[in-house]
Parts: structure tokens; sequence; C-alpha cells
């Protein structure tokens, strides 16, 4: 097998592809352990002789402290944000180990979030809005500390010294830019201190899985120059093994992160905020598990080869390794004016990722893959943003966003290489945005916002190029029935732009694909009650989409977007939050969709005709899902505790095909955990999926791919670990 860089020049053969980009995978393991020691060095330098208490524990329980989120770009409590909003504080994050976002979505009613394939792979599904794989683009607006992640590889990365995460739910492209078609996530890292700060964490689990982090923070110049630096390192052998391979763990990684942060202000008014961070992931690829018996087509006169391969076993013919590395670096400058902020965010990240697996996922030699996908983006933010203390609130601003990514995508087809899929795409975004409430009455706000988006992606190994633009509205009006209880209806436009499919030779699907848009329908209900003790939100909400985009791929190596022309769906959210008794704290979450695919005509490259697809419902969502937590604390004494959670989660039916004749059925997962918590320390014993439920986590269909079985992704086992932290 052959691998070309865009420029058509043979880069390498299959043997020394990867080690070529990267380096081999366990020459690195020496290399990590210095940058482990650098960093943990780098924190610990900083540590004074004497040191004060950065944090402390709330260990009285007998009330739900009030959440303030800044999603409208203004601190306001979460009860009077007219959105459906799953905010997470600090403390929700130390004790739901929210490390990745899939946690976030095992907690979030109608968020799903799915790792497959490889380090850097996710699959994302909000409201029944679905990730884009590939060169597609994601279904929200992925943020850090103001900073869209550019590439969709990005989402798997972990998070680390984290301050907060909310989860929006509905178009949010007014306020968080170009594919907030489905809603936003915001995660905001803990800020440089003006004290000195310091955190330590290890943690060791089933699987050899074994991490370390840390952070530093605190002054550098008096209050004027503020720093913060932090890091996390992960090595994990793994716990799922491919049998026919002499056992060898698949779903091994090894992660190492480290973020550093400056914050200068050289006056009252002026604040600039320096972000750089350095990401690096290496793992496995590809062990998904033959889901049928493998039958491979072959042209006349030939006959078809039946493999007669197990199904639901991994059992690839070699091991897949893959790799993202991501270099990013940002400026957000702030100037008050005393009427508003003037806020500029820069940004530039370089991504390179790569990936070595067995295609056809059985133990026969059929199908390889290797993926090479290299990304460069800017990105430029000017926003205005007026005080709140007015009956009148308004933000505006441009963004601007380029990107270079090169793709390629080379297999080789019982032994025979075949011609490369390898694009060269540049991608320019202009945007102009606002958001205006204004108070009617006291009790009565009415928001009014829009985004302009003009996209060009420009395929220039192909020679095409297209423009996208769409007009985003959105209005809502909230209603405040009294302090702590409110109402609202919105009505808003969702829009991503369309592009151009990565097609190898042979490969059936059309060059591109149109852009997609949603008008969002909804209506919610939130607020507290009982002095604090409840906290409850319902929200329902109607999607009439166009023209929806959805990823499948071929046994070529083509990775492609199609569009269903229309479809609907429907469903909502229920949280609730409350105290009962003195020490316990209770969450619900429930989130339900039901959908139809109004429209299908006949798409080139799928092979299912389309009266098996008008009618059934949009895939890759659970149709529901509920979840239920318990968390107890038990004071022995003013700083010390035990505190003791439980977390249940049902995942109903998810349909996995657009003819959904593939169901994963329901399933249900348990994670219990134990803390002794201090104002200085805290030791929690956890097992995540108690019970050892086997689940498939995504699903590819032969009849819609041409691949020679069904594909499954497999779930997580049952693991237990350890962790320590310390902070002073």
């Amino acid at each position: 097998m052959y691998v070309w860089n865009r420029t058509g020049r043979l880069v390498c053969s299959l043997q020394k592809q990867l080690p070529e980009i990267k380096g081999n995978i366990v020459s690195h393991q020496s290399a990590r352990a210095l940058r482990a020691a650098t960093a943990l060095v780098l924190c610990l330098s900083f540590l004074p002789v004497g040191f004060s208490l950065a944090q402390s524990i709330d260990f009285d329980d007998s009330y739900i402290d009030e959440i303030i989120v800044t999603s409208r770009y203004r601190a306001e409590k979460l009860s009077d944000v007219p959105d459906s909003i799953t905010a997470f504080t600090a403390a929700d994050i130390e004790r739901h180990r929210i490390e990745r976002i899939n946690r976030v979505a095992e907690l979030t009613p109608n968020l799903r979030f799915s790792d497959d394939q490889e380090v850097g792979v996710s699959t994302l599904v909000i409201r029944g809005v679905r990730q884009n794989r590939g060169t597609g683009q994601p279904p929200v607006s992925f943020r850090i500390d103001g900073i869209s992640a550019t590439n969709n590889l990005l989402t798997t990365q972990e998070l680390f010294d984290i301050e907060s995460v909310d989860v929006l739910r509905g178009p949010q492209g007014a306020l968080y830019g170009r594919n907030a078609i489905g809603g936003a996530i915001l995660i905001s890292t803990r800020q440089p201190t003006a004290t000195p700060e310091y955190n330590f964490r290890i943690s060791a689990a089933e699987g050899q899985d074994y991490a370390v982090g840390g952070s530093a923070s605190g002054p550098l110049v008096n209050d004027k120059l503020l720093y913060r630096a932090s890091f996390r390192i992960q090595d994990r052998e793994g716990q799922l093994r491919n049998t026919f391979l002499d056992n060898q763990y698949v779903d091994y990684k090894e992660s190492s992160a480290f973020r550093g942060r400056l914050l200068f202000t050289p006056s009252e008014r002026l604040s600039i905020d320096l972000r750089g961070q350095l990401l690096d992931q290496e793992g496995g690829s590809g062990y998904f598990m033959p889901g049928s018996e493998g039958f491979l087509p072959l042209p006349p006169p030939a006959a078809p080869i039946l493999f007669g391969n197990p199904t639901y076993i991994i059992q690839s013919n070699r091991i897949g390794e893959s790799f993202v590395d991501a270099r990013e670096v940002s400026a957000k400058i702030d100037y008050e004016f005393g009427w508003g902020t003037l806020s500029s965010i820069t940004s530039y990240t370089d991504v390179d990722s790569g990936n070595d697996q067995d295609l056809d996922q059985t133990l026969f030699e059929a199908i390889d893959i290797i993926v090479i996908d290299e990304s460069e983006t800017v990105a430029q933010e000017f926003r205005l943003v007026s005080n709140s203390n007015t009956a009148f609130r308004w933000a505006a601003g441009l963004q601007y966003f380029s990107q270079d990514r090169f793709r390629s995508l080379a297999t080789t087809f019982l032994g025979f290489p075949v011609p490369p899929a390898a694009q060269d795409l540049k991608l320019e975004n202009f945007a102009v945005f606002g958001n205006f409430s204004y108070d009617i009455r006291d009790d009565l706000e009415l928001t009014l916002a829009f985004r302009y988006d003009d996209e060009t992606p420009k395929d220039v190994t192909q020679g095409r190029s297209s423009t996208f633009s769409e007009l985003q509205p959105k209005a809502s009006l909230a209603y405040s029935f009294r302090e702590g209880l409110l109402g609202y209806v919105t009505v808003g436009k969702g829009f991503r732009a369309g592009g151009f499919n990565n097609l190898s030779a042979g490969s059936n699907f059309m060059p591109g694909f149109d852009k997609e848009s949603l008008l969002s329908y909804e209506t919610g209900l939130k607020g507290n009650a009982l002095g604090g003790r409840l906290r409850a939100g319902v929200s329902l909400f109607l999607i009439d989409y166009t023209d929806q985009q959805f990823f499948l791929f071929d046994q070529t190596g083509t990775q492609a977007n199609i569009n269903i022309p229309e479809s609907e769906i429907t469903g909502g959210e229920i949280e609730v939050t409350a105290v009962p008794i003195d020490s316990l704290q209770l969450n619900l979450g429930f989130g339900f969709t039901s959908s139809e695919i109004k429209e299908y005509e006949a798409v080139p490259g799928v092979l299912v005709p389309a009266s098996e697809i008008v009618g059934r419902n949009v895939p890759g969502a659970p149709v529901w899902t509920l979840n239920l937590s318990a968390q107890h604390t038990l004071s022995l004494s003013d700083d010390l505790a035990i505190v003791s959670r439980i977390d249940y989660e049902h995942r109903d039916k998810t349909y996995w095909t657009l003819d959904n004749l593939d169901i994963q059925p329901a399933y249900d997962l348990t994670n219990l955990s134990l803390a002794l918590e201090s104002e200085r320390w805290t030791t929690r014993l956890y097992v995540n999926n108690v019970f050892d439920e086997d689940y498939i986590e995504w699903f590819f269909a032969a009849r819609f791919i041409g691949l020679p079985a069904d594909i499954a992704w497999p779930s997580k086992p049952r693991q237990a670990g350890l962790e320590f932290s310390f902070r002073y």
C-alpha cells in the first residue's frame, strides 16, 4: 500500500508510514516519561516554602448552590436564561470525575458521545443532530475558554484543571459561531489566581490505567501578571483483547497534555489573556467487531468469497495504531469602555493525526487502510458587549475562520493497493452576528438574535469550489412568573455548511454534499423552589430539518456525507436537582426524541433503496434516556467527610441505520464512588459500569457501506480505580 502527500509525491510504504510521521509508539514511552517529569518539575518548581489554602470543600449539603452561567457573555443565574442548559460546577466535575466529554454526555439529557475507530474520532449527537466525521463538521460549537475547537478531532481531548462545563441545547449560532446548529458545549478552565495555588492528582485503575496531573497558579508581577500551568499524563495498557493475535490489548492509550496561561492586566480597563496548549494522544485503532459473517463480492468471472468469520469478537488481523497531535495558541484581549466591553479573540491551531488499521475488521486479510489528516486553522473574532445593568442589553461582532486541511485515505484490497482518496481542502468563513435583549416589563424579556454565515470550501485537489450562505435568526420571549421561576418560548434557525467528499477511485458517492438547516421551536419552564432545596427545568422542542447531513463510507476508503431532504425531530428534557434531607442530594435527567424521515431520494453510493428509508426514524440517538444519581455526605468533622455516590443511566433502544433494521437494545449502566474528602486532599475509590454491561457504542451496516461485514464498536468493560488529589 502507498500513501501520497498533497503534492502527489510518494511518502512511504505501509510498513514505514506511521513511524516516519509519528515515530514508533513504543519508542515514545521514554520521551513521554521525560515530558511527564518535566511537567511535574515545572509545577513543583513554583512551590513556596510556606503555602496557603487554595480551595475549601463545603460539606453543607442542606441546600443547592446557585449556578451562575455566562452563556450570553454576562453573569446570570441559570434560572434566568431562556435556554435549555445543563451546567456542571467545579464540585460536579470533581465528584462526577468528568475527564472527557463522553462523561458529560452520560449526565446530560439528549446528548450522546461515542468514541470509536481511533483516538481522535468521535460521534456526537445532540437532540438527534449528528456529528459529521472525516472532514465534516460537528453539530455543536465546542469552546474552551471562549476559543473554538476548530477541528472535530479535538472533541476527544482530555479535560483537566476544569472550572465549569455548560451544555446549551438548540441553535446557538448567534453567540457561539459556526456549526452551533444543535447547541454549544462551553468549557472553562481554572483561571490564574492572585494568590499561590497548587493541585496534584494521581490515579490507578484496572487495565494498568495510570494517570497523573497537576497545576500551579499565582502572581508573577504583583497583581498585574498572573500565571497558571497545568498538565495531565495517562498511560493505559487496556482491557479489550484480540484473541486471534495472542490476546494483545487493542484499547491501549498514551496521552499527555500541557496548558499554560498568562493573564496581564496593565490597567483596570485592559486585560490580556494568553493561552497555549499541547495535546498528544496515541492509542489503538480499528478494533470494531464483525456483526455478521464476511461476504466479499468479486467482479466476474471470480466467485464471491465467504469468510465465515465469528461475530461480535475482536479479531482484526492487525493491531491498529492511531495518534492525534495538537498545538494551539490564543490571545483574548478585553477593553472596558464603561458602557460595554470590546473583545478580540485570536487563535491558531495545528492538528496532525493518523491511523493504520484493518478496515474489514475480520481475521482475514481483506481490506486495510491508512489515514493521514493534517490541518492548520486561524480564527479571529471581534465582539462588543454592552453592560448588563440596563433594560436594553446587546452583543454584536464579526468572525473570520480559515482552515487548510489535507486528508488522505489509502487502502489495500486483498493485498493490492487502491489509489488513495486524497483531498487538500481550504475553508474560509466570514460571519456577522448580534444578540439583543430588552426588558419590556420587569417580568418580561424579549431577545432577538441573528447570525449570517458566508462559508467557502475549496477542494484544491479536484479543483472544486462552492459558497454556502445563510441568515440564522432567533427570537425568544421569557416571562418571570416570580423570582426564580422562568417560562420561555424560542424559535431559532440553525445552519451547517456543505462541502466536498474525499473520493477514492471506484466510489459511487457524489463529489459534494449540500448545506443543511433547521428550524427549532422550543418552550420551557425552569426555576427553584422549597427554599433552595429544589431546582428543576423542563423543555419541549420541535425541529423541522432540511437536507440533514448523514455520514457514510465504503470499501474504497471514501468517507462521504449525503443529504436527507426532509426530516422532523420532536422531544424534550426534564432535569431535577433536589435536597430532600440534609446531606443527601438527588439528581434526575430525562431526555427523549421522536423522529421521522419525511422525504428521501435515492443517492449514489447508498445501496439501500429509498422506499426502505422514508418514514423511518433519524438514527444515532437513543429514543429516550434516564439519569438518576444520589450523593450522600457524612461529615466526620469540620474539615473531613465521607462522600458516596451512585449514578444510574438507562439508554433505551438506538436505531443505527437509515432503514432502522439494526438496533441497539436498551441497556443500563451503574457507577459507584466512595470518597474521603478534606480541605486539602481527597481519596476516591470508584467503579464504572459496575455490572459489566456489554453493549455496542457505534455500528455500521455492510449493506450501506459495502464492507464485507457489519461492524460494531465494543463497549468499555467494568473498571475499578483509586485516585488521590492534593491541593494547597
